[in-house]
């Protein structure tokens, strides 16, 4: 109980506060060999499975570790994905970087804005234009910040998982309007970029369960999914994650590419650089749906073509008869009658 009211306090919240303004002069840790003392006892007392080390962020101020989240959690307004497919029978592990192919595209650096909502659902876009005309291997760079200067879900101040912009507009290459880490403004981008988008079909919300968010990646491919990082998370280095220490930082939205049921662990790609963590990604623990860090407490999916529902909608529809076509049909016969 306690939890679901935390949820429903945090989705009234349309923008993260992890886009102060304010910036600390001083690291977040002014000890940083004995903090990761402190991070590898707790991981070693309490059995994780991870690595904790310094990585490109860990010398970087309270501040801007807070513009390396940023996600309101302001409920997903799109119908649930379950509504619009049946779900599948999901194979034992996914990756979607070795799928017939790697279709994830590179890692991006949001660097210190609040804009991992706006590299979440464009590495998504990435991966579905990929998957769609079949081009693995292909590292596609669309432009994030079109998304944040024109999209209207969010900005350096943090956003939301929503694809509504995706879907009617859609996103160009980078080069039509390069990442400044600012709200910066949409007519900087360059004229005509309009006509050289990439768009979505549909897209849907995904249930906060094991086997529905399995199912939707195994299915539609790569998925925005966000969570609560915490300050133990800035120093991970690889491993399966599991929260052990610190305090919370905010909630981040980042790309799910995969899933292993053996070891029990999801792949994620961060938009952190490839200086942290497993060169830009990151493993963590089914068990981190169910504790503080939440994972996959919001979580989207793109899809090409109609909903099945629409599709049944139209069967039925291209199936019925009105009153006027059916006299129509039995009038020959009624005319026999004596």
């Amino acid at each position: 109980m306690i939890r679901q009211n935390r949820n429903l306090w945090v989705s009234l919240l349309l923008l993260a506060t992890c886009g102060s303004i304010s910036r600390a002069e001083e690291p977040a840790v002014k000890d940083l060999p004995a903090t990761l003392t402190q991070i590898q006892s707790a991981i070693k007392s309490s059995g994780a499975k991870w690595v904790a080390g310094e990585t490109s962020l860990s010398r970087l101020s309270r501040s801007d570790w807070q513009h390396r989240v940023g996600l309101g959690f302001a409920p997903v307004k799109a119908p649930r994905l379950l509504m619009m497919a049946a779900p599948q029978a999901t194979p034992a592990s996914v990756d979607w970087r070795d799928h017939n192919g790697n279709f994830v595209s590179g890692i991006r650096d949001q660097g210190q804005c609040g804009s991992c909502w706006a590299f979440s659902m464009t590495g998504a876009l990435e991966s579905y234009v990929l998957l769609n005309q079949n081009k693995p291997g292909t590292d596609l760079n669309l432009s994030e910040q079109v998304l944040i200067s024109c999209g209207g879900v969010g900005s350096c101040n943090g956003g939301q998982l929503d694809a509504s912009y995706l879907q009617s507009t859609g996103l160009p290459p980078a080069s039509y309007y390069p990442y400044t880490a600012t709200n910066g403004t949409c007519t900087t981008a360059k004229p005509g970029w309009k006509t050289h988008t990439y768009k979505i079909g549909t897209w849907g919300s995904v249930d906060q369960n094991l086997d529905a968010i399995k199912s939707a990646l195994a299915t539609y491919g790569p998925l925005p999914i966000a969570f609560y990082v915490y300050e133990d998370f800035m120093h991970y280095k690889g491993g399966i994650y599991s929260y052990t220490t610190g305090k919370e930082l905010g909630g981040h939205g980042v790309l799910l590419v995969g899933y292993n049921d053996a070891e029990q662990y999801f792949i994620v790609k961060n938009s952190w650089g490839p200086g942290w963590g497993e060169n830009g990604f990151f493993r963590i623990a089914y068990s981190q749906m169910s504790n503080s860090v939440n994972f996959g407490l919001s979580t989207i999916a793109y899809h090409s073509g109609q909903s099945s529902q629409m599709m049944s909608q139209q069967k039925a529809a291209a199936h019925h008869i009105s009153a006027d076509e059916t006299l129509q049909l039995i009038e020959p016969f009624l005319q026999q009658r004596p």
